[in-house]
């Protein structure tokens, strides 16, 4: 008699291929094949009935609910990359919620199918990146800034605006650790350029339709802002509800979108993206906002000096001309054909003391002066207008927004985390249409980040809870086109330069 062999152990890889075959014939059978079907269409029919109801009376709650199935489906059916460019789609459309934003969930939502993701070693865990040592120094700040809250009250706003700063960092490092390859960033900043879209399209909406609600209960534009500092009409704020930020998100974006243009590869997305570019301009003029223009004037001068080595005199006249004319003929066409008033008039009345705009002397002093009651820590993370029998005017400068709730201590990290992104967007070269696709935009995004750190000096981001979320993006595509343009560099170099547009 023949000894009898051992029996095969079953391992967890062979128990789950067994698995896999037994459920694949079973998917096969016809059967299960015409139910999965009318399972489909039903679940379609469903859709499209809540949908609809939705579009007729729309419930607000529903409607959250739907996005963040969708969301949160689409993340797990599809790639991370993916789920994070669906998501840029419904940042700028958040509603506010006990715990925070939908903003917050969506992140969170996120988070978690990456981890899963990670936990199954289906991604690679997260690196690190050049921002940490700032980013951990400025989240230390913010911990040791709650000691000098002056009132219990204040300590819920206190941790929600904490918890979201904690939700931009989280949308930053998914962004920075799963935008690998020059593809993966052109993908993003083509969902960014359709979610800059969508912000224009509401914008317009609220230019026509002032003092009304898009989706009540959500979107509402009742108590916004019009005929202010002696203008006419209504300064749109679009999703932001706030003129100021619309008006440094539209010169950011106007830049990122003429990237986008110069480096369209067919004749139907350079006219899409060209049409994109005049309603940004648009929106930019309808927020008849005077800092914005300024940072967005010395952002192009400063991106023309850095391209200076490969434009010529009569492309510098041809290009100069370009942007006068739109300029010209965009603010008289808002000012005399909508709702909204002349920016150029605006700017023309500016009355300065010194360096120092009129209306931002006396609010500056005022907030160094309440700066320097907490100089070290700052007041907390929450902006007290309270002041006994008078109040606090807003700082309207970032900078001394952070030394106000996190003190010197923290104003000087995030000064830190400028800095380490001022480099790592210095680019490595001046052409635009270099072949690798991450190397050329870091033209633009350092002309990008110029533009912001110009503005910031009369607006305060971190005011707005919304577009807090859009300037981590900005600095997550500034990071990930560093990482990819250096890891790109070697094949890069050995393609030629793509022929420049006229």
């Amino acid at each position: 008699m023949h000894a009898s062999s051992p029996p095969t152990p079953i391992t967890a890889a062979g128990r789950g291929r067994s698995l896999g075959r037994a459920f694949h014939a079973l998917s096969l059978s016809p059967r299960v094949d015409v139910l999965l079907r009318v399972a489909g269409v039903l679940g379609f029919c469903a859709v499209a009935a809540v949908l609809g109801a939705q579009f007729v009376d729309p419930n607000t709650r529903v409607i959250q609910v739907i996005a963040a199935v969708l969301i949160f489906g689409a993340a797990w059916k599809l790639d991370t990359l993916s789920g994070l460019c669906l998501l840029l789609l419904a940042l700028p459309f958040p509603r506010g919620t006990s715990y925070g934003s939908t903003n917050i969930a969506f992140i969170l939502l996120m988070l978690l199918v990456w981890l899963l993701r990670i936990t199954q070693l289906k991604q690679s865990p997260p690196r690190r990146t050049p921002l940490d040592a700032p980013i951990v120094g400025l989240l230390m700040a913010y911990t040791l800034s709650f000691y000098n809250i002056a009132k219990p009250a204040y300590v819920p706003w206190a941790l929600l605006n904490t918890s979201l700063v904690l939700a931009s960092l989280v949308l930053f490092y998914m962004i920075v650790n799963n935008v690998r390859r020059s593809a993966d960033l052109e993908r993003l900043l083509n969902f960014q350029a359709f979610s800059i879209l969508l912000v224009c399209l509401l914008s317009i909406w609220e230019l026509n339709h002032p003092f009304q609600a898009f989706i009540p209960g959500w979107i509402d534009f009742r108590h916004s802002e019009a005929s202010l500092f002696g203008t006419k009409g209504v300064r749109v704020g679009g999703p932001f509800f706030d003129y100021e930020l619309l008006a440094e998100y539209s010169a950011t974006s106007l830049l990122l979108v003429t990237y986008l243009f110069l480096r369209a590869r067919s004749q139907t997305r350079r006219w899409m993206y060209g049409l994109l570019w005049l309603m940004v301009l648009f929106i930019l003029f309808a927020t008849v906002t005077r800092g914005a223009f300024v940072a967005l004037a010395a952002g192009v001068v400063y991106l023309l000096w850095v391209l200076r080595r490969r434009i010529s005199f009569v492309k510098l006249v041809l290009v100069s001309g370009f942007v006068v004319g739109s300029v010209v003929a965009m603010n008289y066409y808002v000012a005399n054909f909508t709702r909204s008033a002349d920016l150029l008039v605006r700017l023309s009345g500016s009355k300065f003391r010194g360096l120092i705009p009129e209306t931002r002397v006396g609010i500056w002093d005022v907030a160094f002066e309440r700066w320097l009651e907490h100089p070290l820590l700052g007041h907390g993370p929450y902006y007290s207008l309270e002041k006994g029998l008078t109040y606090w005017p807003w700082p309207h400068n970032v900078y001394l927004y952070y030394a106000n709730i996190v003190g010197m201590v923290g104003l000087g990290f995030f000064l830190w985390l400028l800095w380490r992104l001022w480099r790592l967007s210095k680019p490595r070269t001046d052409d635009l249409f270099h072949a690798n696709f991450a190397t050329g935009f870091l033209v633009i995004g350092h002309a990008m980040l110029f533009v912001f750190i110009v503005d910031q000096v009369k607006i305060d981001y971190l005011r707005n809870s919304i577009y807090q979320v859009q300037v981590w993006v900005m600095f997550a595509l500034i990071v990930s086109a560093h990482r990819v343009s250096r890891h790109e560099v070697a094949p890069a170099q050995e393609l030629p330069s793509l022929p420049r547009a006229a």
